[in-house]
């Protein structure tokens, strides 16, 4: 018998009409680091989400170990080894890190959970990963990086033959996602098989083995990363060599349309920033920096001190509303929680900020929706089987594009932008960059969050770096480096 732990064998997935997957076949080896890819909407999820039991597939067969695998549940999957790790977060706000790890398995005593027992064996299993969280603290009070981290402990937790990790590394920092590779090669190491989903180039070089790569629902090319480059892989997901990633710059940066004076609350600290006409201004910083905070600050979703003044006059976004009549959007880290109605169509999604431009007397123009929406879903490439389809059974990437469309369907004055690219594919991510520089080319001034430093680099005219909260520096694009941004985001020094 060969060293193949998993074969799944033309696996094909149909929703209604949409194909999500046609006769897709993969193996996968012992101690073997697959990467799989394609771009949003290739099927990478889906195909994930039936090796977990998440998903029934509409056809092909599943062999672990060399034996037929029925899976209809993730409790079977659990009991065949295979755990994964979830791009879209599935947890218990309310509860402790503890009891979400370990939910559903508590070793009770006369009918009472041993919490000093279960917060001992998170703490240990914890520590085993490299995770410096409160096993007791409730999930609710950390941001989605270390969420991240506790869906991975959440896996880990398990006696795991397979783990199956889906963008594990788009939230994350710069040192956490080093320590995550660390991990990818212990696991490797003890001969654990792991599958990642990823569309960062750089998580492919630094641990993957092979690279299965996935086009419209289709097996595209296997390639051993060892003889491939980036080049090769893109190629394979979009069918097309990529050219230039970044688009020249043609915006014109006009008199300032912001300004923010002394900005403060309990996330951040006496924040002072301006912002131009037609600017595109980076916000770089490690994960609980205050960057996330302070979009939501100007933008009315958190209360704060200080002064914001709009095209010189003083105002004050005391609600999301607010921000959106004064001509301010907001596409938010969190689209599942924050951005989206996942239970709503692409058009119900699209035109909820704008339902009063679009309505007389209390009737929607439908005409006027349909309009709106079929604009976007071309512009932004959205895969889908048509408006009406549910935001929920879109992937991930696109469901970021269906929260950018919903924003700009409101024409802003100022777009804020938090993470705009998280969990979208190489070729998409080169089409977002081209509306945003378009965008600014219009007019619009916006304001990016990106822990991509090189996409920072790529789109913006000028980047503030924050840590803990504060304004730690300010680069133009000649003084801009990756090393000058980190330099900043470890240090409360101003530059």
């Amino acid at each position: 018998m060969s060293d193949l732990i998993l074969e799944m064998k033309d696996i094909s997935k149909s929703y209604g009409g949409v194909h999500a997957l046609k006769h897709v076949s993969l193996d996968l080896k012992k101690g073997e680091v697959l990467c799989l890819c394609g771009e949003n909407g290739a099927g990478k999820s889906t195909l994930m989400k039936i090796l977990a039991g998440v998903e029934p597939p509409s056809g092909g067969e599943i062999y672990v170990d060399g034996k037929k695998a029925i899976i209809q549940k993730p409790l079977d999957a659990f009991h065949l080894g295979i755990s994964m790790v979830h791009q879209e977060l599935v947890q218990i706000e309310d509860m402790s890190i503890a009891e979400n790890i370990y939910v559903g398995r508590y070793e009770t005593k006369a009918g009472f959970v041993n919490y000093k027992d279960l917060y001992q064996k998170t703490e240990e299993l914890m520590k085993k990963i490299g995770i410096d969280l409160k096993p007791d603290s409730l999930v609710r009070q950390y941001n989605v990086a270390n969420r991240q981290l506790i869906e991975i402990a959440k896996a880990m937790s398990h006696d795991l033959s397979i783990i199956v990790f889906d963008e594990p590394t788009a939230p994350l920092t710069i040192e956490e996602t080093d320590n995550l590779y660390r991990l990818i090669r212990k696991l490797k190491e003890d001969g654990i098989a792991v599958i990642l989903i990823s569309h960062r180039m750089e998580d492919i070089f630094a641990v993957g083995d092979r690279v299965e790569v996935l086009k419209d629902g289709e097996n595209s090319g296997v390639l051993n990363v060892a003889e491939c480059t980036t080049d090769d892989i893109v190629r394979l997901m979009i069918g097309r060599q990529m050219t230039q990633q970044f688009p020249e710059k043609t915006n014109t940066i006009g008199d300032t349309i912001l300004e923010v004076k002394h900005l403060s609350n309990d996330n951040i600290t006496d924040i002072s920033l301006s912002l131009r006409k037609g600017e595109i201004l980076g916000v770089a910083g490690l994960v609980g920096a205050g960057r996330t905070e302070l979009l939501r600050a100007i933008f009315g979703v958190d209360p704060s001190r200080g002064e914001i003044l709009l095209n010189g006059e003083p105002i004050k976004n005391k609600t999301p509303q607010q921000g959106l009549k004064r001509g301010f959007a907001l596409v938010p880290e969190d689209r599942k929680d924050q951005g989206l109605i996942l239970g709503q169509s692409i058009l119900q999604n699209m035109v909820l900020s704008i339902l009063n431009k679009i309505s007389s007397g209390g009737i929607v123009n439908s005409s006027k929706e349909t309009g709106i929406c079929e604009e976007y879903i071309q512009k932004l490439r959205i895969r889908c089987s048509g408006r009406n389809m549910l935001v929920r059974m879109l992937s991930g990437g696109n469901q970021q594009k269906v929260v950018l469309g919903k924003c700009l369907a409101s024409k802003p004055d100022i777009l804020l932008l938090d993470e705009p690219t998280r969990g979208v594919d190489v070729g998409a991510k080169a089409e977002i960059y081209k509306i945003i520089n378009n965008l600014a080319t219009e007019g619009i001034s916006i304001i990016v969050v990106s822990s991509e430093m090189t996409e920072l680099l790529g789109i913006s005219d000028r980047i503030l770096v924050m840590h803990e909260g504060h304004l730690s520096g300010e680069l133009s694009m000649e003084e801009a480096s990756e090393e000058t941004i980190m330099k900043y985001a470890i240090s409360h020094k101003s530059a």
